[in-house]
């Protein structure tokens, strides 16, 4: 027996003692392993979390530092999919080239601009190896970081046979992609020169607006460290330096309180601005707003007064851009302007440009060079300029050697029919950032242009204070509301769906217990309803209540910290709005009960089991519009659970009979069960086909707490217990009947209302004519209110009661 103890006791000794070495051959990487940032990450990886987890045992202590920075930086769909090979590959190559090269370069420099593998969105290819092999001799000699990216500008595009094409397959290819096809964007430029760059130790980054503020389109392009940030065009070498390209007057002109015309340098990093990248609008990578730099320190050669008259040439029908000389003469001008035409390799935007006086009139001649110095008159035409930059393309018939001028319109470009023009954009999206000074103008063109000037305030509020303030609990997995605190955890289920991810909100049993029953029921609940494989794909997310009290899911603070959940996902969790459920078993079912008729206006549908509506918390009334089932066991009788449920149950059918066609709500009620064991796991496939309805046209509020103060379209100034509006919309008439509320509003719009016709308001029986006027104050104010645009509304009405 003593020898059996002695042998027992030393295979203890020898495990501890292979852990404890372990440790001191991993230590680096055991310490990567314990932060919280980087298990978030892993458990974001999903299936892939053994790969990471095997990049971070096998990184070389030398190297950690890089491997943290990358998981705790990169997308969600990296997180998934890059295998540990890929990983460790990119940072001894990176690492490589950092020593090997002839400058020094500060950590945050390196691990932001040199380390990472990808730049936004483009497919994630292992190009460090090759792109090192052909770049390594091209820079030899080079002493500064300019001076090497200079070089590469010079010949990298030539070793690889790429220039810039509109016939390539789209904007953001990888460099594999782009030296395929030998045709490439400017994006797609930019790529391979920034990759270039970073494979022997350049910091470099992509930069681009998402819409020039003189011209039509977009453009990318690099900017080099070298001490500070230079700029420069891909494949677009000039002899004299950096911070020289065609584009830098047109740069000048950028508008840093657009978020469509500022300029974005682009970060792995993580940071709270976005570039909205116009070839996937879908989808925004981190960056930060270098406008103010642009503005300063490039000087825009445009004189005071002058105007911009730009000019391109085309073959007849327009395919293929022609190179022509161009002289521009008038009666006062000391000499004419002369100039050629861009075509081949530049970019689209890339266009001769002369500056003009406007209101005057100018005579445009175009030529054909022939051989030797001879030019040939193709056409000429009398222009106007007028007070604002314009564009002149002109058509080439090579068949004929005859060229058309198209005149720039007598008048400033007029919109498109329900088009906003760039300056009505940007007065909008002025507005909506906080710029509440004169909207008279803002409101003529929500009048005009509903649906856009509603997406021009809707990307506003993603660009601001309020919702960026989401991010810091988004990123922990956590929601706050005042002093509460909810962790949560969350998983993905299949794939995304083309409107956003639904979102399946669960909460766990346990209540007025300790800690550690209350985290095991969490634990449990996040595998407790079943993955629905035959479903499209959605999230799940398990919440933990913000204390261990009996009432934890469903008191006051609770509410609001649902609603903050909600409202982070929508901001950064790519969800559809119109798809969040809440369900939950017991304690978690209370809440449902509680939650559900409380702010039906955030789900598509509520499930509670194993759990009853708390007298005078809970009101049937307000199910009228919201998918609502709840289940419990025939022998669940403990605390009245059945008893209430089958009262409840009663309200509901006393409701649909009086209301037909409303109230879609189902009692699921189990012969032979108790409180535990539920045939409920699968409820998320019967509730994943409902949709919510933001704005039903019937509302019913019944008020059970001074907390919510707003229902779908309604708000009330003062919310009690005992408070009630009936409220329903018939083409422009309304008809509110209340109960004890003295001062309320209703909110409508154009998706409510016809906006050409006056409302016709009856209150209590009494009637009033009102005329809608939409502002986009109110907008703004209700989207920074709902953080939900569908639940946002352009004119409030407001009702106040005498006593």
């Amino acid at each position: 027996m003593m020898l059996q103890q002695l042998f027992q006791l030393s295979v203890f000794i020898t495990c501890v003692t292979l852990v404890f070495c372990g440790h001191i051959l991993h230590g680096q990487e055991s310490a990567i392993l314990d932060q919280p940032e980087i298990e978030a990450c892993l458990k974001l990886a999903g299936e892939n979390r053994a790969e990471l987890e095997t990049a971070i045992k096998q990184v070389p202590k030398k190297h950690a530092k890089g491997l943290e920075f990358l998981l705790v930086n990169m997308s969600q769909n990296d997180l998934e999919k890059l295998d540990a090979a890929f990983l460790l590959d990119n940072l001894k190559l990176a690492y490589r080239a950092r020593a090997k090269a002839a400058w020094s370069v500060p950590d945050e420099i390196f691990l932001n601009n040199v380390l990472p593998h990808a730049n936004i969105d483009e497919p994630r290819d292992p190009w460090r190896k090759e792109m090192y092999a052909l770049c390594k001799p091209i820079v030899k000699g080079c002493k500064t970081p300019s001076e090497a990216a200079q070089r590469l500008n010079e010949k990298v595009f030539n070793e690889l046979s790429v220039k810039y094409s509109t016939k390539r397959k789209r904007a953001n290819q990888s460099p594999k992609e782009s030296i395929d096809q030998g045709l490439a964007s400017c994006t797609g430029l930019s790529i391979i020169l920034v990759d270039a760059c970073r494979s022997v130790g350049v910091p470099a980054r992509l930069v681009g607006i998402p819409s020039w503020k003189n011209k039509r389109g977009n453009h990318t392009w690099v900017e080099i460290w070298d001490g500070q940030w230079h700029f420069t065009g891909a494949a677009e070498y000039n002899s004299e330096g950096l911070n020289r390209a065609w584009f830098q007057n047109d740069a000048a002109l950028a508008d840093p309180d657009s978020k469509m015309h500022s300029i974005y340098a682009v970060s792995f990093q993580k940071t709270a601005t976005r570039f909205p990248m116009v070839w996937s609008p879908d989808k925004a990578v981190f960056a930060e707003n270098v406008t103010k730099r642009y503005l300063s320190s490039v000087t825009a050669n445009s004189s005071f007064g002058k105007v911009n008259l730009m000019v391109r040439a085309w073959d007849k029908g327009r395919k293929t851009r022609q190179v022509v000389d161009v002289e521009i003469a008038c009666e006062k001008c000391e000499q004419d302007l002369k100039g050629k035409t861009k075509a081949g390799t530049a970019d689209m935007n890339d266009m001769l440009t002369f500056e003009l006086d406007p209101d005057t009139s100018y005579e445009m001649r175009i030529f054909r060079i022939d051989t030797g110095d001879k030019k040939k008159l193709l056409a000429k035409q009398t222009l106007v300029v007028k007070d604002f930059d314009q564009m002149v393309e002109i058509e080439i018939d090579n068949t004929t050697d005859k060229g058309t001028t198209l005149e720039p319109s007598a008048d400033k470009p007029k919109q498109k029919p329900g088009r906003l023009t760039d300056s009505q954009t940007t007065t909008l999206s002025r507005l909506a950032g906080g710029l509440f000074v004169d909207t008279s103008s803002a409101d003529q063109l929500l009048a005009e242009h509903p649906a856009q000037a509603r997406k021009i305030a809707w990307q506003q509020y993603l660009d601001s204070g309020k919702a960026l303030s989401y991010k810091s609990d988004f990123d922990a997995n956590q929601v706050t509301f005042e002093k509460h605190l909810s962790p949560y955890t969350i998983k993905e289920v299949g794939e995304r769906p083309e409107n956003g991810w639904p979102l399946f909100i669960a909460m766990h049993g346990g209540g007025g217990t300790s800690q550690a029953v209350n985290d095991s029921q969490w634990k449990h609940m996040q595998i407790y309803y079943k993955d629905q494989a035959e479903l499209k794909g959605y999230k799940y997310l398990a919440l933990r209540a913000p204390n261990n009290s009996w009432n934890g899911f469903y008191d006051d603070y609770v509410y609001p910290l649902v609603e903050n959940l909600v409202k982070q996902f929508i901001v950064f969790g790519d969800i559809d709005p119109n798809k969040v459920f809440i369900m939950g078993y017991s304690h978690g079912g209370y809440g449902a009960f509680a939650i559900g008729p409380k702010i039906p206006y955030r789900f598509a549908a509520v499930h509670a089991s194993a759990a009853a509506p708390t007298d005078g918390q809970t009101s049937a009334k307000t199910l009228r519009n919201t998918r609502f089932t709840f289940m419990v066991g025939e022998k669940d009788t403990a605390y009245g659970r059945r008893k209430r449920c089958e009262k409840f149950a009663a309200q509901i059918d006393e409701l649909k009979s009086a209301n037909q066609g409303n109230y879609p709500v189902e009692f699921m009620f189990k012969k032979g069960y108790g409180h535990g064991g539920l045939p409920d796991r699968d409820m998320i496939s019967q509730m994943y086909d409902h949709d919510r309805n933001a704005i039903p046209k019937h509302l019913t509020w019944e008020m059970t707490d001074s907390v919510v103060n707003r229902f779908f379209w309604l708000k009330a100034n003062q919310p009690a217990k005992g408070q009630m509006i009936d409220a329903k919309i018939d083409g422009n008439k309304i008809v509110v009947e209340s109960e004890n509320c003295r001062s309320f509003s209703i909110l409508v719009d154009g998706r409510t209302i016809d906006p050409s016709k006056p409302i016709e308001l009856v209150v209590d029986g009494t009637t009033n004519s009102i005329d809608y006027k939409p502002t986009f104050k109110t907008l703004c104010n209700e989207i920074m209110e709902t953080g939900d645009l569908n639940l946002s509304f352009d004119f409030e009405i407001q009702v106040n009661l005498a006593e």
